[in-house]
């Protein structure tokens, strides 16, 4: 993964400038030339305590915390999603702390007096213009932006208007707007008005009759006769609006009641309606 890539770039880059001060410069506390002259100048420190001195010598338990803290971002890297710049920091911090963990193993320099200071991290920046400013080293430059730059990302994934994030994915076009209207009815999105469930159903039914078998008698199916036949294609159409034309009972029924009638004779408007008692309900 190129955030582990990173961060071993920035071990490598540690290891090599601390290799070069202890190469250049033997005496612990000398000084070496200005990498730029008024701002930084090298000079080596062995510090087997963390930043400031604090628990110096305790180094056993800082490489402890160091080697902890390295599992605990390895999992984080691995396991979860933290966005380009929130795993850009953690994959910085990760480097910087297996860099003065490298040193706390394996570093054995020896102090003025002739012991070995265990445990102890090579520091070589000292900045000119900040008498007081501790001396650091590359990994812990990288630690510092690292931590800086996921608390920012942290930050504003917190605090950002959560509007933002759903107003993109929540926009969608008018029933009205021009691309909607160019869509096919059945590719386009489904509202609680059911208007394009309509238009689709009585395209369907037209479709389905001039295509059906009955087409050939004349004869038109009823409504939910088609919709049956065609139910792939509209599936539950009719559990989810209340569109469809309420005729197919009608139909049923004068088919039943017509059925009993004699087809071969003569009937006129006045004896159906007075044989079936609507002609009080029809004025003619």
């Amino acid at each position: 993964m190129l955030c582990f890539l990173f961060s071993a770039i920035i071990v490598l880059l540690d290891q090599i400038m601390k290799w070069y001060v202890r190469l250049t410069i033997t005496v612990e506390g000398a000084s070496g030339p200005d990498i730029f002259p008024g701002l930084i100048s090298l000079t080596r420190i062995e510090n087997n305590g963390a930043m400031l001195g604090f628990l110096s010598g305790q180094w056993i338990l800082l490489a402890a915390i160091a080697f902890i803290a390295s599992i605990v971002l390895v999992m984080i890297l691995l396991r979860y999603n933290e966005g380009f710049w929130g795993t850009l920091g953690l994959s910085a911090v990760l480097g910087g702390t297996v860099g003065n963990l490298c040193d706390r193993i394996f570093n054995r320099p020896v102090s003025a007096n002739g012991t070995i200071k265990y445990g102890a991290v090579t520091d070589m920046f000292r900045t000119e213009f900040w008498d007081s400013f501790p001396i650091y080293n590359i990994a812990d430059i990288f630690i510092t932006l690292g931590f800086v730059t996921f608390l920012i990302h942290f930050v504003y994934l917190t605090i950002k208007p959560q509007g933002l994030e759903t107003s993109a994915a929540n926009a969608a076009p008018s029933a009205d707007s021009p691309a909607l209207a160019a869509q096919p009815a059945a590719a386009r999105p489904q509202n609680d008005n059911f208007t394009d469930v309509e238009a689709l159903i009585a395209a369907q039914v037209a479709q389905a009759t001039e295509t059906s078998s009955y087409a050939a008698d004349g004869v038109a199916p009823p409504v939910d006769q088609i919709l049956g036949e065609y139910s792939s294609i509209t599936p539950d159409i009719s559990s989810q609006t209340d569109t469809t034309p309420d005729i197919s009972f009608t139909l049923e029924a004068l088919e039943a009641e017509l059925g009993s009638l004699d087809v071969g004779a003569d009937y006129d408007i006045d004896e159906l309606l007075r044989e079936y008692g609507l002609e009080d309900d029809v004025n003619l």
